[in-house]
C-alpha cells in the first residue's frame, strides 16, 4: 500500500473512531516516511481524540517544522497546538501561541476566545480577568452572534461582581440560543447573587427542563431555596443531585448545611466532611499527618488540632479541645496569630501547646481540623458542649482597657456600657447579608437614658467611623485593638454586647457575656432557624430578620428589648 492509500485508510479508521487501527497504520507509515507531515498531523489528531494531549502536541510540533510557517495549514495547526497546550494545563504556552497568531494578523474570533480562556487558566484567582474580558470584547466585535462568547463574558463580569453587566451578557446569550441549559443556569446564578431568589428559581427550572440531569442546576436550586429558608425543598434538590452524581461535593456539603440549620446534627456531620472537596474548598493543610477518626485511643498520643475557616469558627469549636485532653491526648492547637494570646485563656483540664499558623510544629501522632471534632465526638443537638465561659480576658489587659474605657465614659451605677459590632470582614461572601451600617443602630440610643456605646471592631469602615465621631455617647475603640485578647478585654468591660454575626459575637458567647446577635433572614447554620436562644452559647439572645434585608424591624426589636433590659452595670 502506498503512503497516500495508507493515509486515506488511517483517516477512515479515525472517522469511525477506531483509533487503535488508525494509530497502527500511521506508525507504520511514519517508520517508512518519518517526515510525512500529513501523517504527523493525523497522528496528533488521533492522540487528541483520546485525551492524550502531550502526544498530540509532540506530533503537531513535528508536523509544523515541515510546513511553511505562514501557510493556512500551519496557522490552523498552531491553533490546534494551542488547544493541546491548554488541555495539558500549559496555559502560558497556549496564550503565547495564541498571541503570536493574533499579532501575525490571523484574528479569527475563536482565537480571541481561546486566548481569554488561557489567560484565565494562568490565574484562577482572577488576576488576568480584565485582559481576558478585553479579548472577549474583541471576539464579539468580530462576531457578536456567538452565544458562548457572551456566556463567557457574563462569567467574568459575575466573578468581578459586575452584576448588571453579567445580567446583560447572559441575557444576550439566551436571546441567541435559549436551548442551552448552562445559559439558564448562569442567569439564575446572577439573580441569586443579587438576592432575586424567586427569579433565580425560574431560571434553574428552565435549565432543568432542558437538562433534567444537570447536577449544578439542582445544587444551585437547593442553595437558592435555602436562602428562602425552604430547607426541606432544598434538601430534596440536593438529594436529586446526588442521585445523579453521588460524588458531587457541593451537593453533599449544601445538604449538610441545610440539615445543620434544621438541627439534624447527627445526619449532617458526616456530610460536612465534604467541605474539603467542593469547588471553593479550603486546602486541607496537614494531609501528610494521619487523621484521627475518633475510633482509636488517644491515651499517650499527641494530636494536632488546627483552625480552619474563620476566626469565629475557631472560637466556637475550641470548646472541644478540653474533651480531647480528657481523652488522654496531648494537644497541639494551631490557630491564627490574632487568636494566639486569647487561646492561652482556654479552659482546659491539662496544659496544651499553642502554635500560630506558619510556625514550626512539634512531632504529632494525629491531626484533625477543629470543625471535624463534632463528628468524632458524636455531638447531638441535645448534648452540645456548651458550658461557658471557656475563654476569658487576660487580667492585665482587662485593667488596661478599663482605664481606657473609663477615660471615654467613666463607670457609673446609673449608666450602661454597650459594646457594638456592626460589620465583619468585608471580603466574606456573606458580608452584604450580615453587616449593617453603624448609623442604623442610632435608634438604640433612644431606648433609655445614660447609655454609652463602644464600637469595638478594629476595622470600622470609613463611613461608619465618620458617623461615630459625630455622635455623643458613641466611642470607637477599635483602633487600639491589636488581637482578640484585646477584644476579650473590651468585651469584659461591657454590660451588654450587641453584634452582627461575627467572631466578636462568638467570643462574647464563649466568655459568657450577655450578647444579642442580629441575624439575617437566612442565618448561618449554627444559629438554627427560629429560636431566640442558642444551644452553643447560653448567654446569647438572637434577633432575626423576618424578611430578607429588613434590618429596621430588627433594630426596633433591639431597641424595645434594650428599654426593658434588667442587667445592672457592674
Amino acid at each position: 500500500m502506498n503512503p497516500t492509500d495508507t493515509l486515506k485508510l488511517a483517516l477512515s479508521h479515525f472517522d469511525q473512531e477506531d483509533y487503535a487501527e488508525a494509530q497502527a497504520l500511521l506508525f507504520a507509515l511514519l517508520d517508512a516516511h518519518p517526515r510525512d507531515k500529513d501523517a504527523l498531523h493525523l497522528l496528533g489528531s488521533v492522540a487528541a481524540a483520546q485525551g492524550r494531549f502531550a502526544e498530540a502536541a509532540l506530533a503537531w510540533q513535528q508536523a509544523l517544522r515541515l510546513l511553511p510557517p505562514d501557510s493556512e495549514e500551519a496557522l490552523a495547526l498552531r491553533y490546534r497546538l494551542g488547544r493541546a497546550f491548554y488541555e495539558e494545563g500549559r496555559f502560558e504556552d497556549a496564550f503565547l501561541l495564541y498571541r503570536e497568531l493574533i499579532e501575525s494578523g490571523w484574528q479569527l474570533p475563536e482565537l480571541f476566545v481561546a486566548a481569554a480562556a488561557a489567560l484565565q487558566g494562568m490565574s484562577p484567582s482572577g488576576k488576568n480577568d480584565p485582559q481576558a474580558l478585553a479579548l472577549l470584547e474583541e471576539a464579539l466585535q468580530r462576531d457578536p452572534g456567538q452565544a458562548d462568547t457572551w456566556h463567557r463574558k457574563a462569567a467574568l463580569h459575575e466573578r468581578a461582581r459586575q452584576w448588571d453587566a453579567a445580567r446583560q451578557c447572559i441575557h444576550q446569550a439566551l436571546r441567541l440560543d435559549d436551548q442551552r441549559a448552562q445559559y439558564w443556569l448562569a442567569a439564575g446564578l446572577v439573580e441569586h447573587a443579587q438576592g432575586q431568589f424567586e427569579e433565580a428559581l425560574r431560571y434553574y427550572d428552565q435549565a432543568l427542563i432542558l437538562a433534567p440531569e444537570l447536577v449544578d442546576a439542582h445544587v444551585s436550586r437547593g442553595t437558592t431555596l435555602a436562602r428562602l429558608r425552604q430547607h426541606e425543598e432544598a434538601i430534596d434538590s440536593y438529594r436529586r443531585a446526588l442521585r445523579i452524581d453521588d460524588k458531587d461535593a457541593d451537593a453533599h456539603l449544601n445538604l449538610a448545611l441545610s440539615l445543620l440549620v434544621l438541627g439534624r446534627l447527627e445526619q449532617a456531620w458526616p456530610l460536612y466532611e465534604w467541605r474539603w472537596e467542593g469547588r471553593s474548598a479550603d486546602p486541607y493543610r496537614h494531609a501528610t499527618i494521619p487523621a484521627w477518626n475518633g475510633g482509636s485511643s488517644l491515651a499517650g498520643k499527641r494530636i494536632l488540632l488546627w483552625a480552619e475557616q474563620g476566626q469565629g469558627d475557631t472560637i466556637q469549636f475550641s470548646r472541644y479541645v478540653a474533651l480531647i485532653l480528657q481523652a488522654g491526648a496531648q494537644v497541639v492547637l494551631e490557630v491564627p496569630a490574632s487568636l494566639l494570646a486569647l487561646m492561652h485563656s482556654l479552659a482546659v483540664p491539662t496544659p496544651l501547646t499553642l502554635v500560630a499558623m506558619g510556625e514550626p510544629l512539634p512531632e504529632v501522632d494525629f491531626q484533625l481540623p477543629l470543625m471535624s471534632l463534632p463528628l468524632v465526638c458524636n455531638t447531638r443537638a441535645d448534648d452540645i458542649p456548651a458550658a461557658v465561659p471557656y475563654l476569658c480576658a487576660d487580667p492585665a489587659r482587662r485593667i488596661l482597657w478599663e482605664e481606657r474605657l473609663a477615660t471615654l465614659a467613666p463607670r457609673s451605677p446609673a449608666r450602661m456600657r454597650i459594646g457594638l459590632v456592626c460589620s465583619g470582614n468585608a471580603g466574606n461572601v456573606n458580608d452584604a447579608r450580615r453587616s449593617i451600617e453603624l448609623s442604623r443602630f442610632a435608634p438604640l440610643a433612644l431606648a433609655r437614658p445614660q447609655l454609652d456605646f463602644f464600637v469595638i471592631q478594629p476595622d470600622l469602615r470609613q463611613a461608619d467611623r465618620q458617623w461615630c465621631e459625630q455622635q455623643p455617647g458613641w466611642h470607637w475603640v477599635g483602633a487600639a485593638i491589636n488581637d482578640f485578647a484585646d477584644t476579650a478585654a473590651v468585651l469584659a468591660g461591657m454590660d451588654l454586647v450587641i453584634s452582627v454575626d461575627t467572631a466578636a459575637a462568638h467570643l462574647a458567647g464563649a466568655m459568657a457575656c450577655p450578647v444579642w446577635i442580629a441575624l439575617p433572614y437566612a442565618p448561618d447554620w449554627r444559629w438554627l432557624l427560629n429560636a431566640a436562644d442558642s444551644p452553643w452559647y447560653p448567654t446569647a439572645r438572637l434577633f432575626r430578620q423576618q424578611q430578607p434585608g429588613a434590618w429596621d424591624d430588627v433594630i426596633l426589636t433591639l431597641r424595645a428589648a434594650l428599654a426593658v433590659h434588667g442587667a445592672s452595670p457592674g
